[in-house]
């Protein structure tokens, strides 16, 4: 890993595996994969279509679990983590940005961004208040009462961004956030993305294709036939 960095190792997996299908069906997603992820840095989990890596951000985001290895993430093994607790884990510490936004078409910006709240219980005045100052926090305070259907494609993953980091997690994991942008909102989705990580001491890990935006991270982690291969240490963009 990188051993000149001092950050504290917020994920760390040993010897992941993970299998779908029985017999001649069996399909080996993850192969033995072994990753350090560093607080107050953004990794990006790069490799060719069915090589693992949404398995793989399934497993430390408690979604899927592994059939063996070692997974601790924020200090706690998710293999010994009873549902309700993984439940609680997921809405507490993770936050999610996809590909297509998954934005509920039928609510507006601001209520968008206030599911995670709602889902952990938090009255929907304050939800909505706290919502309503992460989209300043993103520059789509102006939008507060726009439907889905009225931003952009920016504009919706800038809201989707929101709605990730609502809750205040401390890891934010992406599929894809620029691979649906034009490559001015693509750069403009990173470049707050970086900003929040940095500023807030938060970890970014970003599943991508989209070598327009390899600039941004601190590192690669590159995979291959379900396993990581290769990590490159790289600059990142400037602050």
């Amino acid at each position: 890993m990188n051993s000149e960095k001092n950050h504290h190792t917020v994920i760390y997996c040993r010897n992941i595996k993970k299998t779908y299908g029985e017999g001649e069906a069996k399909v080996f997603a993850l192969r033995g994969v072994d990753l350090d992820v560093y607080q107050n840095e953004l990794l990006m989990l790069v490799g060719p279509s069915g090589c693992g890596k949404t398995t793989f951000v399934s497993i430390i985001s408690a979604l899927l679990k592994a059939d063996s290895g070692e997974c601790s993430v924020l200090g706690d093994d998710l293999s010994k983590l009873s549902d309700d607790k993984k439940n609680y884990f997921r809405s507490h510490s993770i936050g999610f940005v996809f590909q297509s936004f998954n934005l509920l078409p039928a609510l507006t910006a601001v209520e968008n961004v206030a599911i995670p709240l709602l889902i952990q219980g938090v009255k929907r005045t304050i939800a909505l208040k706290e919502a309503k100052i992460v989209l300043d926090t993103v520059g789509l305070g102006s939008r507060t009462h726009a439907l889905s259907g009225e931003l952009s494609g920016g504009q919706q993953q800038m809201v989707a961004i929101a709605r990730a980091l609502v809750h205040k997690p401390k890891i934010i994991i992406c599929d894809e956030p620029t691979s649906n942008l034009d490559h001015e909102s693509g750069q403009q989705v990173m470049v707050l993305l970086r900003r929040l990580v940095k500023q807030e001491n938060k970890t970014l890990v970003v599943v991508t294709h989209d070598n327009r935006i390899f600039y941004f991270a601190d590192r690669m982690a590159y995979m291959d036939d379900g396993k990581i291969i290769k990590i490159e240490n790289k600059n990142g963009a400037p602050q």
